[in-house]
């Protein structure tokens, strides 16, 4: 996790947290969660929304990483699976750093080999 170096730090944290939470219940009360089957998740915050800057193009939306992934604070992205394997080259390409890759089984994602 990272932790925030000045008060400008913590409040741009606050902010990106307040904008995944304000996207994901978007996202679960219209039912468009459920059409992503893989969550990517990150080492860190920043590696996260470093990621956020590159899914223009794909079918992936970024969100704050479910808790069966990660219990604390972190980013995720969803992404539909015909352009999973698409984007992680593109983020590999980009140097972004991806700790998981997490397929949907229900309601919970589980770790895949990938």
């Amino acid at each position: 996790m990272a932790e925030a170096k000045g008060l400008s730090e913590k409040l741009f944290f606050i902010a990106t947290g307040v904008r995944l939470h304000a996207k994901e219940f978007f996202l679960k009360a219209t039912g468009l969660f459920n059409r992503y089957e893989y969550c990517i998740a990150f080492p860190s915050i920043p590696e996260g929304l470093k990621a956020e800057k590159y899914l223009g193009g794909f079918k992936a939306v970024s969100i704050p990483i479910p808790d069966e992934i990660f219990e604390g604070c972190g980013v995720g992205v969803l992404v539909r699976e015909e352009d999973l394997d698409g984007l992680l080259n593109y983020l590999k390409e980009k140097g972004v750093l991806v700790s998981g890759i997490f397929k949907r089984e229900g309601d919970r994602f589980v770790e895949v080999k990938k």
